[in-house]
């Protein structure tokens, strides 16, 4: 009896942990200096809190910091070989910074991220001018 309640602590104490660790994890902030578009909706220059909608981060949701702005999204998984060197919010920039478009996150440590498809008005920007740019704003873990 005494060896199945420490057991059971022990499972406890991992569930915890892990569920601590995966709130640590669980959402990112940055400060975004321009104007950018996500599934169409235009989001003005500021901080925002990028959050999990569920355990497995099937959806994400971009905050305002003073809560104001919502929008909600459903990235795709996308990994790379080696891990990535900082948490960061990536952007597709066109003519400079006028039309950015938030493209993929990042999180410190880990070789898989989520990214975002191309909406259909950055298709039709890219057309027009394919100098496209890759732009990396930092963002720290939460």
């Amino acid at each position: 009896m005494k060896k199945q309640a420490l057991s059971l602590v022990g499972v406890l104490s991992l569930l915890l942990a892990a569920g601590s660790a995966w709130a640590q994890a669980g959402s990112i902030r940055a400060d975004v200096p321009f104007n950018f578009t996500i599934n169409g909706t235009s989001m003005a220059a500021g901080t925002y809190t990028v959050s999990k909608t569920d355990a497995y981060g099937n959806g994400l949701v971009l905050q305002s910091e003073n809560g104001g702005t919502v929008k909600f999204f459903t990235p795709h998984r996308v990994e790379k070989m080696q891990l990535a060197d900082r948490t960061k919010l990536v952007f597709h920039c066109y003519s400079g910074r006028d039309h950015c478009f938030l493209y993929q996150l990042w999180v410190q440590g880990r070789n898989v991220g989520q990214e975002l498809p191309k909406s259909s008005l950055e298709k039709e920007i890219l057309a027009a001018d394919r100098r496209a740019q890759d732009v990396s704003i930092i963002a720290s873990g939460r």
